[in-house]
């Protein structure tokens, strides 16, 4: 017991035993009392600046960047205030500590030159608000959302997910586009070469009916169309529509796009290939290229002779080919799709995605969700009743499968299994939520389809009574179209 008093006793000692350096006494309890007295100021500013960006000024209706610029500077401020206060109250004599300050100012100052710029480049950001956390803005090659503002940089999320930390300093000396700035609108230019001989009324009439397809083009201000100018080889235009919607910039227009190219097409308008004439100045000498044997003087050049009928029917075969397989066209087998547009063919296609099974897998099983419906592209497969141990029947490229499952919502009441390495083309549920989405009419087209195979739906609202998701009142026999119509809206929220 004596020893322990000792010990402990000894340990006081130390703790406690004031140590001089210069005119500064210390010691080892001052400091930990001080390094643990810092720590809880930084966490209890943690914690009120949390709550004041969370509650407080929420609820007095600050926008989300003044929300975050007034909170880290709160923070900051509370930091710098308690490492001022809390030494003193501890009784450490920080007017001791001046020399020491004015002896590392200057090795500071040198050392931390650029981390000193960032600092004040922060808080000119935070100060002067420039650019806020939520402004989509555009510095260099870097396009992205601004999460985070801190002291020293900035947290900005590109489009692609990727969260960029930048310098405070580039933010302020750059030249940043903020497409978030004051009023969001902005003006979209998409220059279209159409070819010499197009009309120019037609033209104009087919990229402003483009324009107001387009729901996040805004009508006012209106789209308008210029005529640049009379190139070599086209006639420049030049769409320009306005958005309400920065970061959706590119998005829209890539639809404006495919839309200009699907409605020249209908309206026989070409977009021009560059164009190039070439003038030989002494095509005799070409004839002892061709014709070696012949000499120039007594016989006219003649045109050496290609295959072009060889050529044109290899490249009809080859397009006859790839318009054979091409998803395009699988996808209008689809009864539930074949009334579909271009632009809503392109839609799905967009969407959706190829995968390659092995031959043997199970692409899913009896009772699986419906998740998903799959058109094949190449390979076979076999559907398999697994209850009863036996084979329905074979699909082969170009047939699909699985799609009522999709759209009804119901369990797979067979299971489906490769016969050889299969490609298939995927439209699960999140994907075809998103087409429905975009393409609402589409909803009536395949709920009318549907009501063609009234049987087959009978017997899967028997499954879905079974499962307990239907009641007994809910009969598909009274008004199957309204029926599927509730059912798809129940699953899909259109």
């Amino acid at each position: 017991m004596i020893i322990i008093q000792k010990i402990i006793q000894f340990l006081y000692t130390i703790f406690t035993q004031p140590i001089r350096i210069g005119e500064i006494t210390i010691s080892v309890s001052l400091i930990i009392t001080v390094i643990i007295s810092l720590l809880v100021v930084i966490f209890l500013a943690r914690l009120v600046t949390n709550w004041l960006r969370d509650k407080l000024l929420i609820k007095w209706g600050f926008d989300e960047g003044s929300r975050e610029a007034i909170a880290t500077i709160f923070y900051y401020f509370v930091i710098a205030l308690g490492f001022i206060i809390v030494p003193q109250a501890c009784g450490l004599d920080i007017r001791s500590l001046t020399f020491l300050a004015g002896g590392l100012g200057i090795g500071i100052g040198l050392g931390f030159q650029g981390l000193f710029q960032n600092f004040v480049s922060g808080l000119i950001l935070l100060i002067e608000r420039p650019v806020k956390v939520g402004d989509y803005i555009e510095i260099d090659d870097l396009e992205g959302n601004i999460k985070k503002i801190s002291i020293r940089a900035t947290t900005i999320l590109t489009n692609d997910g990727i969260s960029i930390i930048v310098p405070n300093q580039s933010l302020v000396n750059a030249n940043i586009i903020n497409w978030s700035y004051g009023n969001i609108n902005s003006r979209i230019h998409i220059k279209i070469p159409v070819a010499y001989g197009s009309d120019p009324v037609l033209v104009t009439e087919v990229l402003l009916t483009v324009a107001r397809q387009e729901s996040r083009v805004l009508s006012y201000p209106a789209p308008q169309v210029w005529l640049r100018n009379f190139g070599d080889d086209c006639i420049n235009f030049e769409l320009l529509v306005w958005i309400d919607q920065p970061k959706a910039r590119l998005p829209i227009q890539s639809a404006l796009n495919y839309m200009i190219e699907n409605a020249f097409k209908k309206n026989n308008i070409t977009i021009p290939l560059p164009q190039r004439d070439l003038w030989i100045k002494n095509p005799e000498d070409l004839r002892m290229i061709f014709n070696p044997d012949q000499t120039a003087v007594n016989s006219p050049v003649e045109t050496p002779s290609f295959p072009i009928q060889t050529i044109e029917n290899s490249q009809g075969l080859e397009l006859e080919s790839i318009n054979h397989i091409s998803l395009r066209d699988l996808l209008r087998k689809v009864v539930y799709f074949e009334q579909l547009t271009e632009l809503e063919i392109l839609g799905l296609i967009e969407q959706g995605y190829r995968e390659t099974i092995v031959p043997g897998a199970f692409i899913f099983h009896e009772g699986d969700p419906g998740d998903a419906f799959h058109i094949i592209l190449s390979g076979s497969v076999e559907i398999i009743s697994e209850k009863l141990d036996k084979q329905i029947r074979n699909l082969q490229a170009g047939d699909f499968f699985g799609e009522l499952a999709l759209i009804m919502g119901i369990p797979r009441t067979a299971a489906v299994r490769t016969l050889e390495t299969t490609i298939l083309f995927v439209v699960d549920r999140n994907v075809f939520h998103y087409f429905l989405s975009k393409y609402p009419q589409v909803a009536d087209q395949i709920a009318e389809k549907l009501v063609e195979r009234k049987q087959e739906l009978v017997e899967r609202q028997q499954l879905l009574r079974e499962m307990g998701v239907l009641g007994e009142e809910e009969d598909l026999e009274i008004n199957p179209l309204v029926w599927i119509r509730e059912r798809m809206k129940a699953l899909f929220g259109i």
